[in-house]
């Protein structure tokens, strides 16, 4: 019987080899994990064949019939996971001579053997062929896998397509004739971004949402009810791409709901806050640039498989902070894909079963539909026509960088949401990178008038080149540069005791950021100030400006979804949760723990609070920063049991008397 959460398994098996014997082992894990949906590999990984022939197609299609059968009488549905479109990698494979797809062309003007360019209209036919075929079938979701895209295709560097017919189209759009390397060195310009750039991006939006259409178009033919879902990677890295996330969805989805499968940032395990961090910076980040109403099932996997590559309470683990991306269910891939079978013995099965009830309770009372609150992390999916590159002729320098609050802040228990609409008035928002290159002067303007802002060094140095820094009070600014020697600590400069102490330091070198010195045309409140290893101030540091505007001077950080371990310690958390508290007190914050995330959402009423703990170590009680005054406190803990909770609340801090242990989650309801 389906149930509110739905639990899609993807099932390897090998019709070759081991199905009836798989089939029977399916049947006892689909029950005994509750599993709602199997979705079916063809043709995957290590038993991939290149590009599937059409006749190699009718045994996947049996395995189909056979597995529909055999989870029937449970009420499951089946769904495809066909695992590739234009090809994830060669692996040694090239393209046969029946069929003669153009390959993909990579920054180098390397061919692949095996990877094929979007625009070949011989690959788009066969592909459209092949799903067609599934589509006969009527599965429940008919996934396309996440080769979906320009960038990873090895063994090319980057990815593509940079292939004769590309050229001829980018030289069209330009009015010339375009050579590979001039065309590369004016999409990766410095400075001002080359009209090339716009082109790049230009193509590829409309080519991949034009074979999503033209996918959909040949799958809704044959069977209107069959839902075609996206798997995705990394939004930086789709961003320099040109990906336009609705138009895309929009165009597989066609009578349906949008489908997605968004990234959950680990394989294999690692340690849960540094999960936490790169789970809030890319998979809240995807969730924020899809539309509203897609039907969103994470890819939870586990490779290179079995209890050596990741834990029970790990995968517990994941499954219970993905929650806040307000999910239809998730998509389970546990065993190998090499055909040997489900193993039983590793007990995923019992860890599934006994979470689902939570699961479910929290799908079937909407907690995260509500929108959420908290500081405005801004975020645009078109920086990548806007940013400014480095000048190092690379395609990373076209990621953009405005995620790094959404790291920072869940990791200092501070409450936030990603925000994507620049006309948004009365909020905390967070600007990192070059997020106003994609705004106008009036938007700017208007930001940083109907609002408080926290910017980064790398913000305030994007005002200053866009001669806006009066805006913010700022004269001139100079980077220093991290390991240069002008800086090894941060102090605090005023009487407030951040960690429990007077005039406390943090440590602001190795593991840290370059700094921007700032002048400033005014007087600003300082917070705190660099200093060399001699002692000596070199800076102000951390300053609120007007009681509108706190400025975070670290800057440069070398990649979009890491936070340098140094700017995470107590006392810049309790610098942070102060400023915070200064400019918008109404902000909900986890006191007095490290990677204690909270996700705080209005409920007509009422203030639920999703709390996830990233640490290894239990929070012994909870105590929250809110303007919520409560009468009366819920808990409901991940094995689903509710009750009241004891609690005191004054001057603003509501205290619970509840553990939470590590690698755990609860939903916290306030009620007036």
């Amino acid at each position: 019987m389906k149930q509110t959460f739905c639990y899609s398994f993807r099932f390897c098996c090998d019709p070759y080899a081991n199905q009836e014997r798989e089939l029977d082992a399916l049947k006892v894990f689909a029950r005994q994990a509750q599993v709602d949906d199997v979705a079916v590999f063809c043709n995957v990984e290590e038993l991939n064949t290149g590009h599937m022939r059409e006749q190699e197609q009718v045994v996947f299609l049996q395995l189909l019939d056979a597995v529909k059968s055999a989870v029937a009488e449970q009420g499951i549905s089946v769904s495809v996971n066909h695992w590739h479109s234009l090809m994830h990698a060669d692996l040694g494979k090239q393209l046969p001579p029946d069929q003669p797809f153009r390959p993909m062309v990579d920054v180098d003007g390397r061919e692949a053997a095996l990877c094929v360019c979007p625009l070949c209209s011989a690959w788009q036919d066969y592909f459209c062929r092949m799903y067609a075929a599934y589509a006969a079938k009527k599965p429940h979701i008919l996934w396309i896998e996440d080769d979906f895209r320009l960038h990873n295709h090895a063994p090319l560097r980057w990815g593509g397509c940079f292939c004769e017919a590309h050229m001829a189209e980018y030289s069209r759009r330009a009015g010339k004739k375009l050579t590979r390397d001039a065309f590369l060195k004016g999409v990766l310009a410095a400075g001002e971004p080359h009209p090339y750039r716009k082109i790049w991006l230009d193509v590829n939006r409309e080519t991949m949402c034009a074979l999503a259409k033209k996918v959909s178009d040949a799958v809704h033919a044959v069977s209107p009810e069959t839902k075609i879902g996206l798997m995705s990677s990394v939004p930086y890295v789709h961003s320099a791409e040109g990906r336009d996330w609705h138009g895309l969805l929009n165009a597989f989805a066609g009578p349906n709901l949008p489908v997605s499968r968004i990234h959950l940032p680990c394989y294999s395990e690692i340690a849960p806050r540094d999960y936490l961090l790169r789970f809030n910076m890319i998979s809240m980040a995807n969730r924020a640039l899809i539309p509203e109403n897609t039907e969103v099932y994470p890819e939870l996997e586990n490779y290179p498989y079995s209890l050596f590559s990741k834990s029970r309470a790990f995968t517990r683990f994941q499954m219970l902070s993905a929650m806040p991306l307000n999910l239809r269910g998730m998509t389970i891939d546990l065993f190998d894909l090499n055909g040997s079978g489900i193993v039983l013995e590793d007990g995923y099965q019992d860890m599934l079963r006994e979470l689902k009830p939570f699961l479910n309770r929290l799908t079937d009372e909407q907690v995260f539909c509500a929108e959420q609150q908290g500081v405005c992390v801004m975020l645009c999916e078109t920086s990548s026509y806007t940013v400014h590159t480095d000048g190092s002729g690379r395609m990373e320098s076209l990621y953009p960088q405005e995620v790094y609050y959404a790291g920072v802040l869940s990791a200092m228990g501070i409450s936030y949401r990603f925000c994507t609409d620049p006309s948004v008035k009365g909020q905390l928002c967070a600007v990192s990178g070059q997020y106003f290159r994609n705004l106008s002067e009036a938007q700017i303007r208007a930001l940083i008038a109907e609002n408080r802002l926290i910017l980064s060094g790398d913000a305030v140095d994007t005002l200053v080149e866009m001669g806006l820094g009066s805006l913010i009070g700022v004269k001139c600014v100079r980077w220093m540069q991290l390991n240069g020697g002008e800086y090894t600590y941060e102090e605090v400069s005023t009487d407030d005791r951040f960690g429990g102490l007077p005039h406390a330091r943090a440590s602001a070198v190795i593991s840290s950021a370059d700094v921007l010195k700032i002048e400033y045309s005014g007087a600003v409140q300082q917070l705190t100030a660099f200093y060399n290893s001699f002692r000596r101030q070199t800076s102000i540091g951390h300053v609120i400006v007007d009681r509108n505007l706190f400025v975070d001077p670290f800057g440069h950080f070398p990649e979009p979804s890491e936070v340098p371990p140094m700017q995470l310690n107590t006392v810049r958390r309790d610098l942070f949760q102060y400023a915070v508290s200064a400019l918008q007190p109404e902000v909900t914050m986890i006191c007095g723990a490290a990677w204690l995330a909270p996700y705080v959402l209005r409920q007509k009423e009422t203030l639920q609070i999703y709390l996830v703990n990233g640490s290894l170590d239990a929070a012994p009680q909870i105590l929250i920063k809110t303007a919520f005054v409560p009468k009366c406190v819920k808990i409901c803990d991940s094995r689903n049991q509710r009750r009241l909770a004891a609690f005191a609340y004054t001057d603003g801090m509501l205290q619970i008397r509840e553990s939470l242990a590590p690698l755990d989650a609860c939903l916290i309801t306030l009620e007036p």
